[in-house]
């Protein structure tokens, strides 16, 4: 009998008819993280995230440690420099279990690595290349985690005057430089001199959805878009001359006006464009040698149902084989919490009129920049992401928890606040912040994108409430009320409601 009741205990948890979360275990004490008996860090502290059999007392080098109601436990263990030997002791009046783990805390120092020189050419001296993979960054610095100032396609011709271990330095003007990796580049002859390109003309155009900005180059060149208080700034790097610097554009749709101005000693042309609502998102390309601006115009909002029509594309963070995401106390990974309340989110939008896409139904690995590449091809007005927070060493996981967003362009901060305030109020988790991060699934400019942190699969009153098929169906209806809230909030009554 008490085999019985204690494979009753183990049972799986049922989100729904056909939706199980695998967590039968054979012992009665369980580690989740560290992942591996031996590790090391540069952290401070490290915690150990696992569960065992609910009436167990359990020790972590002595010290005794809360058991929840499920049996989970999180506890964090301070480091000394070196190796730290960690026992974690489980017992009972019919169990036992004693788990070693040994963590060596690395300092810091020990994993510099000594930085390389930069490479400067000589004055008026330039290497010729190319971009050769789509979708590369030029970053502030020749470093991985440095800014990103801009992303270009293939066949982006580039000059480049310098280098530093496996980054080249790119010229954009005389008192403007990024950096791009060799890899994403191939390079030709060495130039004295810049070549420039010239834009050969300027038009507008626009559909049922768009407005469309279309210059005309000689080749294609580096640029950078910025947002600003009124609309967006474009500039064109290594350009001579643009002849529609005194051209008047005739406006319509979301832009209210556009002016360009070339500073041929700055070889740069800079274009001004003022919109006539907020952002609702932009996207620039090429098509050949033609450097295509794409700017959404404001959405038609029925008051009364401010999601009838509306297209949002959701993403269930992590899937398939090899990325489970965060793994819970007992076990529940973070991709399976975060596909059920995915597809939750899909039927409360889709009751309201959205048109919904996914870019995952099942436990499917899918590429992150797959996931981005879904959205954009529908044309989705939002791009929502959806995950279950963790956290990593040094950090303590009782006094970081609750509901958070993630935002990257200004477009978005209105949507991530809303989003976040309408989590925390629905829901009674602590507020974790409106954070800017640069994530591939915040950084699209269009569709508008928010990555939302619903808990922590970590924190055992976050994780019991993941658990909830009921709270998990809460978590969807207060994103559907984020976002009709957004909707209505931020549509100019006067352009862009339908009032039916």
């Amino acid at each position: 009998m008490k085999n019985i009741d204690k494979l009753f205990k183990n049972t799986c948890f049922l989100l729904s008819a056909a939706f199980f979360f695998n967590c039968l275990s054979a012992d009665a004490l369980q580690i989740f993280y560290p992942k591996t008996p031996n590790t090391e860090t540069s952290a401070a502290s490290t915690f150990f995230v696992g569960n065992t059999t609910p009436s167990s007392k359990l020790t972590i080098n002595g010290k005794e440690v809360k058991v929840y109601e499920n049996g989970s436990f999180v506890e964090v263990v301070p480091l000394k420099d070196g190796f730290n030997q960690i026992k974690i002791d489980s017992q009972n009046n019919v169990e036992h279990d004693m788990f070693t783990y040994v963590v060596k805390k690395v300092p810091k120092e020990n994993l510099m690595v000594k930085e390389p020189q930069t490479e400067v050419f000589p004055e008026n001296q330039y290497i010729y290349a190319t971009i050769v993979k789509n979708n590369t960054p030029l970053r502030a610095q020749p470093d991985e985690y440095a800014k990103r100032i801009t992303h270009l396609d293939n066949n982006t011709a580039l000059l480049l005057n310098g280098k530093k271990g496996g980054y080249y330095r790119v010229s954009l003007s005389p008192s403007e430089n990024a950096w791009v990796k060799a890899e994403n580049i191939v390079t030709y002859s060495t130039v004295n001199g810049k070549l420039l390109a010239q834009a050969t003309g300027v038009k507008l155009d626009e559909d049922g959805l768009f407005n469309y900005i279309k210059t005309d180059l000689t080749y294609q060149v580096p640029y950078k878009i910025t947002e600003t208080e009124n609309g967006l700034r474009l500039d064109l790097y290594n350009i001579s001359k643009n002849p529609a610097d005194t051209m008047m554009f005739k406006t319509s749709g979301n832009l209210k006006s556009l002016a360009i101005n070339t500073i041929e000693s700055d070889n740069l042309s800079t274009y001004f464009i003022e919109t006539q609502d907020k952002l609702w998102g932009y996207n620039a390309y090429y098509e050949g040698n033609t450097l295509v601006l794409k700017i959404r115009k404001t959405p038609q909002i029925n008051l009364k149902e401010p999601l009838n029509g509306i297209k949002v594309t959701i993403d269930a963070g992590h899937g398939g084989d090899c990325d489970d995401g965060a793994i819970g106390p007992t076990g529940v990974k973070e991709k399976d919490i975060n596909l059920d309340i995915a597809k939750k989110l899909q039927q409360v939008l889709i009751e309201q009129g959205a048109d919904v896409v996914m870019t995952r139904t099942d436990d499917t690995a899918v590429d992150l920049y797959k996931r981005v590449k879904i959205a954009k091809d529908s044309d989705s007005l939002f791009l929502i992401s959806i995950h279950s927070n963790a956290l990593e060493d040094g950090k303590n996981p009782y006094l970081k928890h609750g509901s958070a967003s993630y935002f990257y362009n200004r477009e978005a901060v209105e949507l991530a606040k809303t989003l976040r305030d309408s989590m925390v109020k629905e829901l009674n988790t602590m507020d974790d912040g409106v954070c800017m991060k640069s994530l591939a699934l915040t950084r699209p400019t269009m569709p508008l994108s928010v990555l939302v942190e619903v808990a922590y699969m970590i924190n055992p009153e976050d994780y019991q409430l993941l658990l909830q098929e009921g709270f998990r169906q809460k978590a969807a209806v207060a994103l559907k009320n984020g976002l009709e809230t957004y909707l209505l909030n931020s549509v100019n009554s006067s352009a862009g409601i339908n009032h039916q």
